[in-house]
């Protein structure tokens, strides 16, 4: 939650027993959607990051906000792109769909890796500020010149929503609509933390 730090960890503090509880149901009910009923605690724990860089921030901490923001950035640049891909893969029934969303994890992973490693090992290359009462993370990326942030975003969004949508479990596909919606909300809101 790019709001507050007390949004981020009102957040996490909801959802990390939410998504503790969704595991224990899952792996007593449907032990194939354990992937699935992590989300809600990775995300708790994503925004317990982002409630750290908010302190971070304040304090003018700029050890406290880097190790956060990395954090943070971990799972917006990384993870979800290869657990969401995964998760769908651990579900589904179709042979076909499982080997595209196989493939998916493995383009997620790629790319993941290839914007997330390079942050760890280039301190200046994470930049994390306060623009318009929202966070904003300004990544550098040694292959930005040769794509785009259009690019890198239609990637991200076609590892990430094609096996949502497509998934052949309707929840999962109500999942992906939502956070398609959330996407069109924030990008009307929000647009100048997306850029």
């Amino acid at each position: 939650m790019c709001f507050s730090a007390t949004a981020s960890f009102t957040t996490a503090l909801v959802l990390v027993p939410v998504g503790a509880y969704c595991v224990r149901k899952a792996a007593r009910l449907e032990k194939a959607y354990w992937l699935f009923a992590l989300i809600p605690l990775m995300f708790g724990i994503q925004q317990l990051f982002e409630g750290i860089v908010w302190l971070g921030l304040a304090a003018d901490n700029s050890v406290a906000t880097l190790i956060a923001g990395r954090g943070f950035i971990f799972f917006s640049h990384l993870f979800w792109l290869v657990w969401i891909p995964l998760s769908c893969y651990a579900v589904e029934d179709s042979a076909t769909k499982r080997s595209l969303y196989f493939l998916l994890a493995i383009l997620g992973t790629v790319h993941g890796l290839l914007m997330y490693v390079p942050l760890l090992i280039n301190e200046d290359w994470l930049i994390v500020k306060i623009s318009d009462y929202s966070i904003k993370y300004k990544l550098t990326l040694f292959h930005e010149e040769t794509l785009p942030l259009k690019i890198r975003n239609l990637i991200y969004g076609i590892v990430v929503l094609v096996p949502l949508l497509s998934s052949s479990d309707r929840y999962i596909r109500v999942f992906g609509a939502m956070i398609v919606f959330s996407l069109v909300i924030t990008s009307l809101l929000f647009d100048h933390v997306l850029s």
